[in-house]
């Protein structure tokens, strides 16, 4: 089977711990808010200048240790259950233990696991994790960790370092148990003395099918709605997700896909909209999903404006990262609707707070919203950025006629997938029929340089007006390409290659 089904997430850990559930972070407590962690410190100091609470804040301080150690121990019995599932079923793993018979015990299984891994005891959390996942796994299970149970980085080097298998013999007996008392049984329990006199009854265990158990470390957790790196080959796009599953394994211990990640957004900012996107995560998590209000520098206006929206969902687009909200919405003129769809690039984000639908004069209306869940959900906006190319999903659509050099168009053009819109047309009269349908006045002289390319190669392409990526695309082909139709977007590429020309004459 594919290692996917057993890359470690949270979510697998807790379906193997559930006790894990107890101990994680209440959402509305999270925050990272740097000044209230200093206002909490300050208050902390005030009191204990008082006197006659440093006691109390020992004993607090004291929980809180005992409650972060007690998450460590339960995450590490997970991860231990985690390695005993795999060493039963992933036959791709090094440590996988292979049974003569269908029934077996806890000291069978550990006779052979001591022989396919002799140094079992030793080896680390960490290890056991990532040994076979590339950095891209360890960096997000980390991250999510650190949200999910608001742990701190000595917190995650102690974990790495706990030693899995450095218990007793009864500990793994007791593991063995519990996986077959899960509420989804991951291993059948089985009497083998229950008609003896024996004071002590007796258990083998018998594994189940493999189905089985794909279909549980896949499956929804209907108790932990978190989801912070599983499925992860479902976020991947334009079937990258055939064979993305290389950036998540090493084949004889070697990364061999690397993806490079153009992120434009300056460092600084990076660890502000992931703690954005850990908290929409937590948003989305409320049902139904409540509006926000978010203070928004727009570059284009270069100002900044507070804006009240429904959060959908989040997209990384040519190389930064989006919220795609309905709501209130920059203006860029006076024609464009101050309510509807808008993409706000994430470190654009400065403030945000969760507001709630009874909230007085909210832009929109929540029935409108909740009621018609089909047209405010990530799969409108995945069917809208379908049906016509660019990332500005929310502006109107029109087809565009291209002409590109027949060579060019062979080498690189031909049978490429750009969009499911972007099609060859047949001939150079395919075209001409196209053109025939548009208005009289801009017909002839489309027909004119139509009809002086008859070998040239025609492809239409449905795009979003106003979108500069899509601009900016039809560029970098540069005179390999002329834009024949429409005659605004014609206009456009034709100011601004003459702009660009005047840069160039000394």
């Amino acid at each position: 089977m594919s290692l996917q089904e057993f890359i470690p997430t949270i979510q697998r850990l807790e379906k193997l711990m559930p006790e894990l559930l107890q101990v994680c972070n209440n959402p509305s407590a999270q925050t990272k808010d740097k000044a209230k962690d200093q206002a909490k410190d300050k208050a902390k100091d005030n009191l204990i200048a008082d006197g006659g609470t440093k006691d109390t804040l020992i004993a607090k301080d004291q929980a809180k240790d005992k409650a972060k150690e007690n998450c460590l121990k339960l995450l590490g019995s997970a991860v231990r259950r985690w390695v005993i599932l795999r060493s039963l079923y992933d036959r791709d793993s090094d440590f996988f233990v292979e049974f003569d018979m269908e029934k077996f015990n806890c000291a069978d299984w550990l006779n052979k696991f001591k022989q396919v891994k002799i140094d079992y005891q030793s080896v680390t959390l960490e290890s056991w994790l990532f040994n076979d996942s590339t950095d891209y796994v360890k960096k997000e299970l980390i991250r999510a960790l650190k949200s999910r149970y608001n742990l701190v980085d000595k917190d995650i080097n102690d974990l790495l370092e706990i030693q899995v298998f450095s218990v007793s013999e009864r500990t793994f007996r007791n593991q063995f148990t519990q996986l077959a008392n899960l509420k989804t049984p991951l291993l059948k329990r089985q009497v083998v003395n229950e008609t003896s006199k024996a004071k002590k009854l007796i258990h083998n265990f018998c594994k189940l099918s493999i189905y089985d158990i794909i279909k549980f470390l896949t499956a929804e957790n209907s108790s932990n709605n978190n989801t912070d790196t599983e499925g992860i080959l479902e976020v991947f796009t334009n079937e990258v997700s055939e064979i993305a599953e290389l950036l998540f394994t090493k084949i004889k211990g070697q990364q061999r896909l690397f993806i490079r990640h153009e992120y434009v957004v300056n460092e600084d900012l990076h660890e502000p909209s992931a703690d954005l996107a850990d908290w929409l995560k937590e948003i989305w998590k409320i049902a139904p999903t409540p509006p926000i209000k978010i203070t928004y520098y727009s570059a284009y206006l270069n100002k900044k404006s507070k804006y009240v929206v429904y959060p959908v969902c989040l997209y990384y687009y040519q190389r930064a990262y989006y919220l795609c909200a309905y709501g209130q919405r920059p203006q860029r003129n006076e024609k464009q609707p101050s309510v509807g769809w808008y993409n706000y690039r994430l470190e654009r984000v400065k403030s945000y707070k969760k507001l709630s639908w009874e909230t007085t004069n909210l832009p929109f209306s929540q029935s409108e919203i909740i009621n018609h869940p089909e047209q405010y959900s990530p799969d409108y906006i995945k069917e809208q950025l379908d049906s016509a190319y660019g990332f500005d999903f929310y502006e109107d659509a029109e087809v565009m006629l291209l002409r590109f050099d027949p060579d060019f168009a062979q080498r690189y053009i031909h049978k490429s997938s750009r969009h499911v819109t972007f099609e060859k047309l047949d001939s150079y009269e395919d075209a001409i029929d196209l053109i025939e349908e548009v208005e009289k006045c801009a017909r002839s002289k489309i027909l004119a340089r139509i009809k002086k390319y008859p070998d040239a190669a025609y492809y239409t392409l449905r795009y979003r007006q106003n979108d500069n990526n899509v601009i900016m695309r039809i560029r970098a082909w540069g005179q390999k390409v002329e834009v024949l139709y429409p005659e605004k977007l014609r206009q456009r590429m034709r100011e601004d290659i003459e702009q660009t020309w005047q840069l160039y004459q000394d």
